[in-house]
């Protein structure tokens, strides 16, 4: 195997890009759940809402955005006004919402228990 490829599993980097990837698309829905926003001001609440955890780039955003707009989560419109098109979640998106945020909040409390540094 090409050492350049190797997983480093015991670099931070690594463990906290993993997190990264799943977070995004429940930061994603928890953003739009109170505002519409186009791409750069979601990866800005993004980042504000998540602490700066969360830092999506364009590369990881847009694929999120067209499963989420595909799956019908949300959807996106172009007001007459701006350039830019704004993203905004469907009542189905908000039900998401609400499952993904059960889940989190049932995890979290476990792994602070349960997890010993």
């Amino acid at each position: 195997m090409d050492e350049s490829k190797e997983i480093d599993y015991i670099s931070e980097d690594y463990w906290k890009k993993l997190i990264n990837q799943s977070l995004i698309r429940f930061f994603i829905l928890r953003a739009l759940k109170d505002h519409d926003l186009h791409g750069y001001m979601l990866i800005q609440e993004i980042k504000k809402i998540s602490n700066d955890f969360c830092n999506p780039s364009e590369s990881t955003l847009y694929p999120a955005l067209a499963q989420f707009l595909e799956a019908g989560l949300i959807q996106q419109s172009n007001p007459k006004d701006e350039d830019r098109k704004t993203y905004h979640l469907t009542q189905k998106g908000r039900v998401a919402f609400k499952v993904a945020a059960k889940i989190w909040n049932t995890i979290l409390p476990t792994m602070n228990r349960r997890t010993i540094l």
